[in-house]
């Protein structure tokens, strides 16, 4: 068998959370923080709020669950009327700066019969990168 390679860390160098202070995004912000300690990623937490006034609250969770172990960017975008989330997710992807793209399956919707939410969805099918959706 050979020694271990690290192809994992040359797909991983720079992985994008979106958060929304959901279970699955925290959950998705874990698995990330694990690529940074065991392949060097660099993280960045994204979130895009409809409401950006719950901005500090999302930045403490972030923290929370960090616990200073990695260094980390965290950006905001504030969501236009005639955009979505999603949109904004793909948008930050589209600058060709992120290899990846780690997210939990749903947000905070209130319909707990569905798996997968419409953000995941349309960022699975239309993100550059490779997408890790996190149940």
């Amino acid at each position: 068998m050979g020694s271990p390679t690290y192809t994992v860390s040359m797909w991983f160098r720079k992985i994008l959370v979106p958060v929304d202070g959901s279970e699955n995004s925290m959950r998705a912000l874990e698995l990330a923080v694990d690529f940074s300690l065991r392949y060097g990623s660099r993280v960045t937490v994204f979130y895009a709020c409809d409401r950006c006034s719950d901005k500090e609250t999302i930045q403490k969770l972030v923290r929370e669950k960090i616990e200073d172990r990695i260094d980390y960017d965290f950006r905001v975008a504030d969501v236009p009327r005639d955009s979505s989330t999603s949109n904004e997710i793909i948008k930050v992807l589209s600058e060709g700066v992120f290899d990846a793209v780690i997210m939990g399956a749903r947000g905070n919707t209130t319909n707990s019969d569905i798996n997968t939410g419409s953000n995941a969805l349309s960022v699975v099918v239309n993100a550059p990168v490779t997408v890790i959706v996190v149940r």
